[in-house]
């Protein structure tokens, strides 16, 4: 029994983690970097789309958790020690899943800042 929901869980996995990557066909590296022509602008955008895929990934884990979660205080039967383990996991998904938003977010303000047409790091 123990087999067969480890290979379902490994099967979901595969497919929540694994299948995204090919159909997404973004690439992480800005196009407009060629070699060593690339350029403030070049790392800037290159963070925000480490960010982005980060994001994209921390999705379907946090659906997980919270799923997981939710299947421990169905499954309780008033069992005081599940419930109060299963409260548990929802706080610390929501904390942690409130932590990588407000990390995009500020990443995503400072890039949007430092890439807009005109500015410059060093002032001249």
């Amino acid at each position: 029994m123990k087999s067969i929901i480890s290979s379902l869980i490994i099967i979901l996995l595969s497919v929540i983690f694994i299948f995204p990557i090919f159909t997404q066909a973004q690439p992480l590296v800005p196009t407009t970097c060629e070699g060593a022509n690339c350029d403030w602008d070049d790392l800037v955008g290159l963070a925000q789309n480490i960010m982005n895929f980060l994001i994209v990934l921390s999705l379907p884990l946090a659906a997980v958790a919270f799923a997981w979660a939710g299947f421990l205080m169905m499954t309780a039967a008033g069992s005081e020690e599940k419930i109060k383990k299963a409260h548990g996991i929802f706080l610390k998904v929501g904390v942690g899943f409130l932590i990588v938003l407000t990390a995009w977010l500020i990443v995503y303000l400072i890039t949007s800042t430092l890439l807009k047409e005109g500015y410059s790091l060093l002032k001249e």
